[in-house]
C-alpha cells in the first residue's frame, strides 16, 4: 500500500473523525489521547502511528488501541494492524521490527478483562452482598479509604467474577483509566522471566506503575515467593501512596495467609475486608439458572427435581456448578428433545449405586446448607473435622436437626459428617437435646432455622 504523505494524512484525518466520534461525551480524552497522533507510514500490513510522548503512547496501548483500529477498518475496511511509537524514537527508526524491539510484553496474554463477568449477571444472595456492595462502591471512588479493597472466600465461590466485574464497570465509567488484571501465578511467572531475561528499555516495576488499577487473583498464591513478595511490597506501597487502587482476592482472611511477610499482612489490613461464603440454597439455584440461560439451556427441559438435587449437591463450589452445566450442555446439544430426569442425570454424573431416597437426601443437604448460611461457615467445615468451638455447635445442631426433623439412622449422619462413628452422633444430639432444656439462643437458633427449612 504505496500511500504519499498527503495521502497518510487524509487517511488519517478521516480515522480521527471516526474516533471523535466512538468518544462523544469524552472530549477530554480525545483532545488529550487521539487528536495529537498522527500516520508516520505504512509498512506491509501494518500502520505506523506517531505519539506524542513515551507515556501517552502506552496508555494508548493499553485503554484505547481497539478504539483505533474499529476506526482504521471503517475508512479502510481492511484489518491493518497499529503500532504506536513515541514522537522522539521515530527518527532513530528505520522499519516496524526496529519499534517492536523495545515494546514491553509484560502479561500480554493475561491481561484480559472477561467481558461477560459483570455486577449485572452476578447473582446477589446473603452470601456475597457485602462483598458485591464492596466492589461496586469502589468502582466510583478509585484509591480512595478502601484501599485496598480484600475479597476473602473459598475457592468457586465468585471472587474472580467479582475481580473481573470491577475491572469491566471501571472501563466503563472511566475509559481512560489504566487496569492491570493479574493472577498471583501471573505475577510470579512474569517476575521469573523478567529477572532472567529481559532486555526490555522499560522494567516489569516502571511498566506497572503507568496503570491505575491492580486487580491481583488468589495472593495466597505468592507465599513463600520471598523476592517476588519484595518486589510487589515496593509496587503495592507505590499504588497506595499514589491513590492508585488495589483489589486482592484469596481463599483465607489477612491474618490466616502463611508465607506472606507480616509488613504485607498488616498493610491488607489497612484496608476494606469483604468475605463470600457459601451461598444458601435459593442463591445458588438462582445462579444454575442464570448459568443454565448464559449457556442456552431450556430450563423446562430439565425437572425441578434434577434442578434442586443438583444445586443441593453443589452449593459449595460454582465452578462445580458450571461442571455440570457444561455436561448438561452436551447432553442437551446431542439430544436436543430429551427432557433430564435423575436417570439421565445418573449417566451424567456417573453416579453409581443411585438407591438412595433423593428427597431425604435434598432435604438433608437444604439443612446443612441452611445452618452453614446462618453461621457463615463453608459446608466443607460443618461437615469435616475442624473443632473450633463455632463450628462444633452449628455441626451438632445440625447432627440433632437431621435426626429430628428427618429421622435419619446415626449411620447416614455420621456418612455425611465425614464418617462420624455411632457414639459420636448420638453424643452430638444429646448434646443439643440438654441445651435445649436450658440455654436460649440454642433454642432461638433451632427455631430459626427450622422455619427456613419448613
Amino acid at each position: 500500500m504505496g500511500l504519499t504523505i498527503n495521502d497518510n494524512r487524509l487517511l488519517w484525518s478521516n480515522v480521527l473523525k471516526v474516533c471523535q466520534t466512538k468518544t462523544s461525551g469524552l472530549k477530554n480524552i480525545y483532545e488529550s489521547y487521539f487528536k495529537k497522533t498522527f500516520l508516520n507510514s505504512v509498512q506491509d500490513d501494518t500502520l505506523i502511528v506517531g505519539v506524542e510522548n513515551a507515556s501517552t503512547c502506552t496508555i494508548i496501548k493499553n485503554s484505547f488501541s481497539d478504539i483505533f483500529s474499529a476506526a482504521v477498518y471503517e475508512v479502510t475496511g481492511s484489518n491493518f494492524k497499529l503500532l504506536f511509537v513515541p514522537l522522539n524514537e521515530l527518527t532513530q527508526k528505520s522499519n516496524k521490527n526496529d519499534y517492536l524491539k523495545d515494546i514491553p510484553t509484560y502479561f500480554s496474554s493475561t491481561n484480559i478483562l472477561q467481558k461477560q463477568f459483570t455486577f449485572s449477571n452476578f447473582v446477589e444472595g446473603p452470601s456475597n452482598k457485602h462483598a458485591k456492595t464492596a466492589a461496586m462502591y469502589i468502582c466510583g471512588s478509585l484509591g480512595d479509604k478502601y484501599n485496598p479493597l480484600y475479597i476473602q472466600g473459598h475457592s468457586g465461590l465468585g471472587k474472580t467474577h467479582l475481580l473481573h466485574a470491577i475491572g469491566n464497570q471501571i472501563k466503563q465509567n472511566s475509559p481512560e483509566k489504566r487496569i492491570l488484571y493479574v493472577t498471583s501465578q501471573d505475577f510470579v511467572n512474569e517476575y521469573v522471566n523478567f529477572t532472567k531475561n529481559s532486555t526490555a528499555s522499560v522494567s516489569l516495576e516502571e511498566y506497572i506503575r503507568t496503570f491505575d488499577v491492580l486487580l491481583i487473583d488468589d495472593i495466597q498464591q505468592l507465599r513463600n515467593k520471598e523476592k517476588t513478595l519484595d518486589y510487589f511490597f515496593n509496587i503495592y506501597n507505590y499504588f497506595i501512596a499514589n491513590n492508585k487502587q488495589i483489589v486482592i482476592t484469596s481463599d483465607c482472611l489477612q491474618n490466616e495467609l502463611i508465607g506472606i511477610p507480616e509488613r504485607l499482612i498488616t498493610r491488607f489490613l489497612c484496608g476494606l475486608t469483604a468475605s463470600i461464603t457459601t451461598p444458601d440454597f435459593q442463591t445458588c439455584k438462582e445462579i444454575f439458572l442464570k448459568k443454565c440461560e448464559f449457556n442456552s439451556i431450556n430450563i423446562q427441559n430439565i425437572s425441578d427435581e434434577v434442578i434442586d438435587y443438583i444445586v443441593t449437591n453443589n452449593s459449595s463450589s460454582i465452578r462445580s456448578l458450571e461442571g455440570i452445566i457444561l455436561q448438561i450442555l452436551f447432553k442437551t446439544t446431542t439430544n436436543p428433545d430429551i427432557v433430564l430426569t435423575f436417570d439421565e442425570l445418573k449417566d451424567i454424573l456417573h453416579i453409581e449405586n443411585f438407591s438412595i431416597d433423593n428427597n431425604k437426601k435434598t432435604d438433608a443437604n437444604k439443612i446443612i446448607n441452611v445452618i452453614s448460611t446462618y453461621y457463615s461457615i463453608p459446608t466443607d467445615q460443618l461437615t469435616g473435622n475442624t473443632r473450633k468451638a463455632q463450628v462444633t455447635l452449628a455441626r451438632q445442631i445440625a447432627i440433632y436437626l437431621l435426626r429430628d426433623v428427618l429421622d435419619m439412622t446415626y449411620k447416614e449422619i455420621g456418612k455425611i459428617f465425614s464418617n462420624r462413628d455411632h457414639a459420636t452422633i448420638i453424643h452430638s444430639i444429646n448434646k443439643i437435646e440438654e441445651l435445649l432444656k436450658t440455654n436460649t439462643n440454642v433454642q432461638n437458633v433451632v427455631n430459626s432455622i427450622k422455619q427456613k427449612i419448613a
